[in-house]
């Protein structure tokens, strides 16, 4: 009797020990609502399955093997790539101008350019590592753009080409390029296209649910990671995942990486912060005017994310999430919402009048762009959007837009018309 209850004993304590642990993993890692565990990240590191060579990023993370090379993304503007074996391999985003570095022992037999795409093929000699650094010319004096909640179709199409069009090196897309299905294959068609790199936030909508759960981490998977970081010109960017509330708010990959960002006075090097997040902490709209709460104030993450970058000295943040541009102090948070990459103010206030797209200077849609100096903090400003008229081809503008009273029939028919066309 003693031997048994002695046994039992030690079987609740080991199951005790064992439920203990699991419920201590799953607070480190986290969980979101509605209700999922925190994704894993995407590798950093790969080997080609019958080549052999091996291949490990910093600031790129793996995407595929096909017959001969291994496939990368860059989601920075100066990725390294650490190279064994005789390789082949491609990566993708990165600036027309960024300019190849190698360093430790290998060769480089050929590296070919087109568009942000490079392939290269080399040898890293014995079992020595070899090392791919891509450097930008522009390091110190560059401008950014930055907006969200563009979709996938043609709308952001327009963002890339508009972003290239106000010297930008690279525009933050920050979140909510989802919003129809087959939006995962427009947006890769369009960033595969764009005239400079994109650094992107994952949005609400892009936590595709429902009709397909193959594309449950389709933004992983193609797009870029949910939280990262990268300096550039003694800025530091850090793109911070708000697309869910997340439980704890410390926990997950997001605040595994707030950990290591220490103060900017304790920053070597680092002179301004520039943080970019899809839902903002603080709904900025004048309460009238509010169809429902678009913040994560909700169970005091927001407050708490507020306090984590003012202690490490942000000035600011850049949000999207709603459909507007407005700037404010949010409690010592300069908080900038960069929301129209839809352009959906610019329909409503040609009232549906097809003319009134004639007139570039009647548009009111807003992209933000920041500019970088020498030993300077980042400045902002507001540019327009002057987004086309046949550029509004999202399935969800033109829903929205039916809903609304007003007299929009001709423009939505004409609307209907031209994306049908241009498909």
């Amino acid at each position: 009797m003693t031997q048994s209850l002695s046994r039992r004993q030690f079987l609740s304590a080991l199951a005790l020990v064992g439920a203990g642990t699991g419920i201590s993993a799953l607070t480190m890692r986290g969980f979101r609502l509605p209700f999922m565990p925190e994704p894993r990240s995407r590798a950093s590191e790969a080997v080609h399955p019958s080549e052999g060579f091996s291949a490990r990023g910093e600031d790129a993370f793996f995407v595929r093997a096909d017959d001969q090379q291994l496939e990368w993304r860059a989601f920075a503007p100066e990725p390294s790539l650490n190279i064994r074996g005789r390789f082949e391999i491609s990566i993708d985003n990165l600036h027309p101008k960024a300019d190849l570095q190698i360093s430790g022992d290998g060769r480089l037999f050929e590296e070919v350019s087109v568009g942000l795409k490079r392939w290269v093929r080399g040898e890293a000699i014995g079992q020595r590592e070899m090392t791919l650094k891509w450097n930008v010319p522009f390091r110190d004096n560059f401008r950014f753009a930055a907006i969200g909640d563009s979709g996938g179709d043609r709308e952001l199409e327009w963002v890339l080409k508009r972003s290239a069009q106000l010297d930008a090196q690279f525009l933050i897309l920050i979140g909510d390029i989802y919003y129809q299905p087959g939006d995962d294959q427009n947006v890769m068609r369009h960033l595969s296209s764009s005239p400079i790199p994109v650094y992107a936030a994952i949005g609400n909508h892009d936590i595709v649910r429902g009709w397909d759960q193959n594309l449950l981490h389709w933004f992983e998977n193609q797009v870029g990671p949910r939280n990262s970081t990268f300096q550039l010109g003694g800025i530091q960017f850090i793109n911070l995942d708000t697309a869910a509330d997340t439980i704890p708010w410390s926990s997950g990959q997001r605040g595994v990486m707030l950990r290591q960002i220490p103060p900017l006075s304790q920053n070597p090097g680092i002179r301004d912060y520039v943080v970019f997040s899809h839902r903002p902490i603080t709904d900025l709209r004048p309460p009238e005017t509010r169809p429902s709460d678009h913040s994560i104030e909700n169970f005091g993450e927001g407050e708490w994310l507020r306090q984590e970058l003012l202690r490490r000295g942000a000035r600011s943040i850049l949000n999207g999430h709603i459909h507007a541009s407005i700037e404010e102090d949010d409690k010592g948070l300069h908080t900038y919402i960069a929301g129209e990459g839809m352009a959906h103010l610019d329909i409503v206030r040609s009232r549906g009048n097809l003319a009134w797209f004639d007139n570039p200077a009647d548009r009111v849609a807003k992209i933000l762009t920041g500019v970088v100096e020498p030993n300077q903090p980042v400045t902002y400003r507001w540019e327009p959007l002057l987004m086309p008229l046949d550029a509004h081809c999202s399935q969800r503008l033109r829903a929205d837009m039916a809903k609304e009273k007003g007299h929009y029939t001709e423009l939505l028919t004409n609307l209907e018309q031209q994306c049908r066309i241009q498909t």
